[in-house]
């Protein structure tokens, strides 16, 4: 699915001049560029104006086709899972799309949705799930665009779907019909000027020709559930502080009874046999009402009969009955308690891990399905309470509320106080993604004290590194509890070693710098079992916290002197230096040395790819050091006097290009020259530097008062980008993979040969954007050569029909086979050529854009001369073939004259055919290198 491609913002670039024109002339802009000066100075302002002129006057056919290729992550434990009537499958809601997984495994087998846009995003995500009573694996999904749709679990195929009208906020079956459900339609209204949701409880019957029949129950205000008695003739739902019970009689008349309560609702079910409504409550009681009576008079807190049962200290999120009477409860202790009404006595499942969220019962009463807070779905076997699968989503899912409140912060109040929001959360997203260097998974904040590593490609988590111990305690105590958080985290270049930090803090309302203690800790990977042990722990190593971490390149295998710095809030980075003793086998790491700058707080540190060069931002200067001393900086890099605080610092794989970035700009420097080679000036929310590749992802937000993202995929030697898209709710942190077909280092094909070109960086790496909710989407480069296969599969390889030699493998691999588009039918040459050239020029721009476009400019050559050499280089003169082939066929056979005239004359007339296609392939290409 193509992206929609936009442009960067404001960008300036400093390149070689000729000393004698840089005086009396300035640089002349070009077509398809930005707006180009030297060494101009980029306004403090976010100038959106000339943001939003630079993107309409744009070009933007210029880019690389990108296209979303999956979506992985996202919350898994937002409703109760759905079991399949066969119970060997169940069904999860993630976003927009429905996950279908194996009971006994956990493995997805499949994944469908409806037609996504053309950004990639379907805005109509699933509110509810409910499975076909028809079929064995049939489900419906009811989403916000007010659509319900019937599926084929087993293929993705899409049945039917019919209009609900409104949005379907909670759906249950008819337990004795297939087909009709019971729906809380929600509308929303202004009261007071608050914003209230009126709900509509209904029962609707979805009809096979796509009509619905549609039945009103009562109305409702701010409801939090619903449920449906066995028999289909009994629904409750209930808000804050409301329980409403509808009761559908013969006749079809309703009978309505409303309680007001007080103390808060948070769940409730119907006893499956006994005519009981179990209600859950704030204070951890669930009562038994009985009040499923046969009663002819609607009526409003009357009088019934309760039962209480209660066990747990704090809310009960989740009730559910099994089929046997037995009840099941859940909340924030992490613990399933299994009640057995009958004896009056209860059974326990502790020590889960988190909150409770939700229960369901398989169809075959064989299993349990729990769902906990922290996105990870359970399955318990009921007869021994045995774990049958575990499905552990994304960790940062269960933060998208809060993030997503940020989000809309930005639009009201701007980019800097949702920074500030943010800066105030108690588990804040410090970590980024990180890409582990030897299984390219993505490394990042987990639960408090932890790091998750999950892979984006197969959807699954992969383990858990516990850096720092922590005691979860359930409760409004657990507030006052300081949890562990892990700031940062980094591994050395062979994945040998990895870096954390973990602090402490006293008050989330007192920002993050209210550190109470950090600790920086070395970890070594056991070859073994592939794990990291713990190997050094420095207690604080700068006073007031870690802001980063850097480890020195490792150039040769199985080298022990290896360096790693830190850089605090004390105005200090300190160089940490790996030891191994002779007499000790344990690794060591000490302090080798320390250094300040000017009295400046360093926020930044990267090393070179050679590892001689050190590079630590204060403020808003770079400072170069040597790697080996590291006793006083060798050089400073400053664009201008307005330049903000820097906020992070990288060199850009193995060239020779710098990037330095803050919330405002990013500056890339070219170290051979020592000047900013270009700049971009817009609000930066992540960067990512790729350690081998020559390239850099920025997500940024293209309008200040927008949480709408721009995500750009840039190489350091030109500001143009080489993919780029608008990503709509905002983008929290982007990174560069290698895709499944790029090598184990992630620079080239396995199947690349020494000698050889390397293949496009892009399509050897992959673009991981992580949304606010969670979800990781994975972008790629779009295929761009199209393929003109022969639909004569007898022909022999390198032969033709047509008496003419076949083109050069280069040529036909770029441009298709002239002789094959002769064969397609007349109505498609127009169009095939239309393609071909279109591909062409991608090529042709992405080749000579860093050669021609990025190169200085008194020593470009122009640009005829440098499409005559292209042109001249992959084309194959038609009519020396021609004559070549003619003389070499006269040589082998001896033909008679009046055959050789009419093939003389046919030879001819293909020979001027095969010309004027020639001529008007290269004129349709100069007409297009012009745009560059």
């Amino acid at each position: 699915m193509g992206a929609k491609a936009i442009v960067p913002a404001t960008v300036r670039s400093d390149k070689h001049k000729d000393p004698k024109k840089s005086k009396s002339k300035k640089p002349k802009s070009r077509p398809a560029q930005l707006l180009i000066d030297s060494r101009a100075d980029v306004a403090d302002s976010l100038m959106t104006p000339i943001v939003e002129a630079t993107i309409s006057a744009q070009d933007t056919s210029i880019y690389r086709a990108i296209e979303l290729k999956l979506v992985s992550g996202g919350l898994l434990t937002n409703d109760p899972i759905v079991f399949s009537n066969d119970s060997s499958l169940f069904y999860l809601a993630k976003d927009n799309a429905v996950a279908v997984y194996n009971v006994q495994n956990g493995e997805m087998v499949q994944n469908f949705s409806a037609l996504r846009d053309s950004e990639g995003l379907d805005r109509a995500a699933i509110k509810s799930i409910v499975a076909d009573s028809q079929s064995q694996h049939g489900v419906y999904t009811f989403s916000a665009d007010h659509k319900a749709r019937l599926w084929n679990a087993d293929s993705g195929e899409q049945l039917g779907s019919w209009d609900l009208e409104a949005s379907p906020t909670y759906v249950a079956a008819d337990p004795l019909k297939p087909a009709r459900f019971f729906c809380a339609l929600r509308r929303r209204r202004q009261r007071g000027g608050q914003v209230v949701s009126r709900y509509t409880v209904c029962r609707i019957e979805l009809n096979a020709d796509g009509t619905m029949q549609r039945k009103d129950l009562f109305k409702a205000n701010n409801l939090l559930g619903l449920a449906v008695r066995s028999d289909g003739q009994w629904v409750a739902a209930f808000s804050k502080f409301r329980v409403h019970v509808a009761q559908i009689r013969a006749d079809e008349r309703i009978v309505r009874h409303a309680w007001s309560m007080t103390e808060r609702v948070s769940a409730i079910a119907f006893h499956p046999t006994e005519p009981v409504l179990a209600v859950g409550d704030w204070r951890g009681r669930i009562v038994f009402w009985f009040c499923v009576d046969e009663l002819e008079e609607d009526t409003e807190d009357r009088e019934i009969v309760r039962r209480t049962h209660h066990w747990h200290a704090h809310r009960v999120n989740a009730i559910a009955f099994a089929g046997n009477g037995l009840m099941l409860s859940g909340g924030e202790e992490g613990v399933l308690v299994m009640w057995q009404l009958l004896t009056e006595t209860r059974d326990y499942l502790p020590r889960l891990g988190s909150d409770i969220t939700g229960i369901a019962v398989s169809p075959d009463q064989m299993n349990y399905a729990i769902t906990l807070r922290d996105n990870t779905v359970r399955i318990v076997s009921s007869v021994d309470r045995s774990l049958v699968s575990l499905l552990q989503g994304l960790k940062f899912a269960e933060r998208g509320v809060a993030l997503t409140q940020g989000l809309k912060l930005a639009e009201n109040h701007g980019i800097e106080q949702m920074r500030r929001a943010r800066a105030l959360d108690a588990d804040p997203f410090t970590t980024g993604l990180v890409v582990h260097p030897v299984t390219h998974a993505l490394v990042l904040n987990g639960e408090p004290g932890r790091l998750q590593v999950f892979s984006p490609l197969s959807d699954r988590h992969l383990t858990s590194i516990e850096v720092a111990a922590y005691t979860r305690v359930s409760g409004t105590s657990a507030t006052n509890i300081s949890r562990p958080h892990v700031d940062l985290v980094q591994y050395s270049s062979d994945g040998t070693w990895m870096a954390t930090v973990d602090s402490r803090r006293a008050d989330a309302s007192q920002g993050l710098m209210s550190v109470t203690s950090s600790y920086l800790k070395f970890w070594r990977r056991d070859p073994g079992d592939q794990t990291y042990k713990l190997a050094s722990r420095i207690d604080n190593p700068h006073t007031g916290g870690v802001s980063s971490i850097a480890f020195q390149p490792v150039l040769r295998k199985g080298r022990e002197s290896l360096i790693c710095v830190s850089t605090g809030y004390d105005y200090t980075f300190r160089v940490w230096e790996l030891q191994q003793t002779a007499a000790s086998s344990y690794d060591m790491w000490t302090c080798r040395n320390s250094a300040q700058y000017r009295g400046l707080q360093p926020k930044s540190a990267a090393f070179s790819a050679d590892g001689s060069t050190l590079a630590v931002a204060f403020s808003g200067a770079v400072t170069l050091w040597d790697a080996s001393t590291c006793a006083a900086p060798v050089g400073v890099l400053v664009a201008s006097a307005s330049t903000p605080e820097l906020k992070g610092v990288s060199f850009i794989g193995a060239s020779s290009y710098l990037a330095a970035w803050s919330d405002e700009r990013l500056d890339v420097w070219n170290m051979l020259t020592g000047t900013v080679w270009w700049t971009l000036a817009m609000p930066i929310q992540d960067v990512f530097v790729h350690q081998r590749a020559e390239l850099l992802a920025i997500a940024a937000y293209q309008i200040p008062e927008s949480s709408t993202a721009s995500v750009m995929v840039l190489s350091p030697a030109s500001p143009n980008p080489l993919m780029a898209l608008h990503h709509p709710g905002g983008v929290e942190a982007v990174a560069l993979i290698p895709s499944a077909k790029s090598g184990k280092s992630g620079r080239s094909h396995p199947d690349t040969e020494q000698g050889q070109p390397k293949p496009d960086p892009l399509d050897s790496n992959l673009l991981v954007a992580l949304t606010p909710s969670g979800l990781l989407s994975v972008y790629g480069a779009e295929s761009d050569t199209p393929a003109f296969a022969s639909s004569d599969s007898k022909k022999a390889p390198g032969l033709n029909t047509s008496g003419q030699a076949m083109e050069s493998s280069a040529f036909a691999s770029i441009f298709g086979s002239q002789t094959e588009q002769q064969q397609q039918q007349p109505g498609k040459t127009e169009m095939l050529a239309n393609a071909q050239v279109r591909s062409a020029m991608r090529l042709v721009r992405t080749a000579v854009q860093s050669s021609y476009v990025n190169a200085p400019y008194h020593v470009l050559p122009p640009v005829p001369s440098l499409f005559n050499q292209f042109a001249t280089a992959q084309l194959v003169p038609v009519a020396t073939t021609a004559s070549k082939e003619l003389v070499s066929n006269t040589e082998k056979m001896d033909i008679d004259s009046d055959t050789e005239m009419v093939d003389d004359e046919a030879d001819r007339k293909e020979q001027a055919a095969d010309a004027w296609s020639n001529a008007e392939f290269l004129a349709s290409m100069r007409r297009g290198f012009k745009s560059i």
